[in-house]
């Protein structure tokens, strides 16, 4: 036991009291030695900057990912939305150009329409109201009046009622501004009542029109006769006559002729 004497020498008690805590202060000193390299070392091992960077080269790769991720579906949406707009721009493209084709051929050909669909037929011979897309077209067939086209949006009215003219009135009105009279009655419906100068039974077609003296205001008309009517060989040149048909030309005078008014689809009648 610590502290007893031995052989009963006082001197040697002391001594080894003193090695004792000599002792016991080595081995206090050891075991904080120990226990500092024990936190130097978790402290080495908490840090490890080799697993750090290993983690931040992984996130930075991932950010990389989600980032390329991203850029990939932003040009994905894009690459729709401008599949998108050219499909819509190509079927715009094709809606303008059968409007104008249409528009073109009724207007200065009086030919289709092509692309408008046939919605209504009147009675009164075959008469038919086609719509496209923001036009209507009106094709008149009547068995004895009307037969050309007419172009118009689609509060366009049904109309067989001609416009009614003295020759020697049109006449007057051609020579004193033809340009303006011409725009005024051009792929209009008239009557025309004047005297017949001419039948040209090959051409299926005849002349009439107004004379002076003096040849300022003379005007010949001439109308192209529809297949169908067959009494040219009754009319009688010198005569009053009356035609319907629609204003499709007009030449202005020169040296030696008269201003000419040209009419198709029309009916002759004494």
């Amino acid at each position: 036991m610590l502290g007893k004497k031995k052989n009963n020498n006082y001197d040697t008690y002391e001594e080894d009291i003193i090695d004792l805590a000599t002792k016991e202060e080595e081995i206090m000193e050891s075991y904080e030695e120990m226990a500092e390299d024990d936190i130097e070392e978790y402290e080495v091992e908490e840090e490890r900057p080799e697993e750090i960077s290993e983690k931040e080269e992984k996130e930075e790769e991932y950010q990389f990912v989600d980032e390329d991720n991203s850029i990939e579906y932003t040009n994905r949406k894009v690459r729709i939305i401008r599949r998108i707009v050219n499909i819509v721009f190509i079927v715009i493209m094709l809606i303008l150009a059968m409007i104008a084709i249409d528009v073109i051929c009724v207007a200065r050909y009086d030919v289709g329409p092509f692309f408008a669909i046939p919605l209504k037929k009147y009675d009164d011979g075959g008469t038919k109201a086609y719509y496209g897309i923001g036009y209507k077209v009106i094709k008149y067939n009547q068995i004895q009046g009307r037969r050309d086209r007419e172009l118009g949006f689609w509060s366009l009215k049904y109309n067989t009622d001609p416009i009614t003219l003295q020759d020697i009135d049109l006449a007057i009105e051609m020579n004193n501004n033809e340009i303006e009279t011409y725009q005024k009655y051009y792929k209009k419906f008239v009557r025309i009542i004047s005297t017949l100068e001419k039948v040209n039974k090959e051409k299926h077609q005849i002349t009439i029109g107004y004379k002076d003296e003096d040849g300022k205001y003379s005007l010949d008309i001439i109308c192209d006769i529809v297949d169908d009517q067959t009494n040219l060989d009754s009319l009688e040149e010198g005569k009053e006559i009356t035609i319907i048909g629609t204003i499709k030309d007009f030449k202005g005078k020169t040296a030696k002729k008269s201003n000419r008014l040209y009419i198709k689809n029309c009916f002759a009648e004494q």
